[in-house]
């Protein structure tokens, strides 16, 4: 994230400061959609229910994969940023 935003103030090219926007995104996501799923766990039952703010931390965890665009979709312009095949 600090990366993205230094390139962002620097002037870099767009590409480049939206390559590691796309990086910062899907780690962030995926960190964050495992560790509550780590301490959904843990808590067990009680991680599912609505009295413990366990439960909504999994669920907003969750809506970041898919309401910035998919973690697929941050793959793809990561390859593409690479110059990898993407279908």
């Amino acid at each position: 994230t600090y990366r993205a935003a230094a390139l962002k103030d620097a002037g870099a090219p767009y590409q480049e400061f939206k390559q590691a926007a796309a990086v910062a995104k899907l780690y962030s996501t995926e960190s964050a959609v495992t560790a509550t799923r780590i301490a959904t766990q843990v808590f067990g039952g009680y991680g599912f229910m609505e009295e413990y703010p366990v439960a909504r931390f999994y669920r907003d965890a969750k809506v970041l994969e898919v309401g910035e665009g998919t973690s697929e979709v941050q793959r793809m312009l990561i390859a593409r940023g690479l110059g990898l095949p993407v279908e």
